[in-house]
C-alpha cells in the first residue's frame, strides 16, 4: 500500500469511527428529558466539550484533502486540518499554535483571531436565543403548575413528569454555560498572548467582552428559573 493509499485508509477509517460515536450518543440519550429545542440546536451544542465531534467531522474532510494532496508532511497537514476544524475550542495553545502556521504576520493573525471570536458571537446569540426560549416557556409552566398543585388541579405523576423536564434543562444549561465561560477563557488567553506580542487587542478584548456580557446574561436568566424551581411548593 503506498502512502497516499495508506492516509487515506486512515483518515476514512477515523471518519466511520467518529459517525459511530454520534450515533451512539444520540441512541444513549434517546431518553434525554432535555428540551428537544436545546437538543437539536447546533449552535446550543456547539459550546460542549464533547463538540469536538461536530468540528472533527468538518476536520476529516480536511484531513482526508491533505492525505490525496501532495503535501510534503501530511502528518502536520492532518494535525493543522483537525485545529482549523475546532478553532480555539480545541485550546489557546493549539489554536495559537496553528494561526503562527497560517498566517504571514501577526497583524493578520490577529485579524483572523477577531474574526474567529466575532463568529463564535454569532452562534453564542443564537445558542442563548434558543435557550431563553426554553427558560421562558419554563417560567411560565412552573406558574401555571404552582396553580395548579394549590387548587389540587394535577396529580402527582404530571407533577413529577414536568419538574423532571425542568430540571433536565436546568442541568443542560448549567453545564453549557460552564462550556461557555471555558471559551471565553481560552479566548482571553489568546488575547493575552497577542497584548505579550505587541498587538493592539482592543477589538478582540471589546469582541471577547460582548461573548462575556451574552454568558452572563443567560446566567442570570438560568439563576431566576432556578429559584423558582426551588420554590414550587409540591405537597
Amino acid at each position: 500500500m503506498n502512502i497516499k493509499r495508506f492516509w487515506m485508509v486512515l483518515v476514512l477509517g477515523f471518519t466511520v469511527v467518529l459517525a459511530g460515536c454520534q450515533s451512539t450518543s444520540s441512541l444513549t440519550g434517546s431518553g434525554d428529558k432535555t428540551d428537544p429545542r436545546l437538543q437539536n440546536s447546533a449552535d446550543y451544542q456547539f459550546f460542549s466539550k464533547s463538540g469536538w465531534q461536530a468540528c472533527a467531522g468538518g476536520a476529516a474532510v480536511g484531513a482526508l484533502a491533505c492525505a490525496i494532496s501532495n503535501s510534503s508532511n501530511k502528518a502536520v497537514c492532518m494535525a493543522a486540518a483537525a485545529v482549523a476544524g475546532c478553532g480555539v475550542g480545541m485550546g489557546a495553545n493549539a489554536y495559537l499554535d496553528n494561526q503562527r502556521s497560517k498566517y504571514a504576520n501577526k497583524e493578520q493573525r490577529l485579524n483572523a483571531s477577531i474574526a474567529d471570536v466575532q463568529a463564535d458571537n454569532q452562534k453564542l446569540q443564537r445558542a442563548t436565543t434558543v435557550a431563553k426560549s426554553v427558560i421562558a416557556d419554563d417560567r411560565q409552566m412552573l406558574t401555571q403548575l404552582q396553580k395548579d398543585i394549590a387548587a389540587k388541579k394535577v396529580d402527582q405523576a404530571t407533577v413529577t413528569k414536568k419538574l423532571g423536564g425542568v430540571d433536565a434543562n436546568i442541568a443542560s444549561l448549567r453545564k453549557k454555560l460552564a462550556d461557555m465561560n471555558s471559551r471565553e477563557k481560552q479566548w482571553k488567553d489568546v488575547s493575552t498572548f497577542e497584548q505579550k506580542d505587541g498587538n493592539n487587542t482592543a477589538q478582540l478584548d471589546t469582541d471577547i467582552g460582548q461573548m462575556r456580557t451574552q454568558v452572563a446574561s443567560l446566567q442570570s436568566e438560568l439563576d431566576s428559573l432556578y429559584t423558582q424551581r426551588t420554590a414550587l411548593k409540591v405537597s
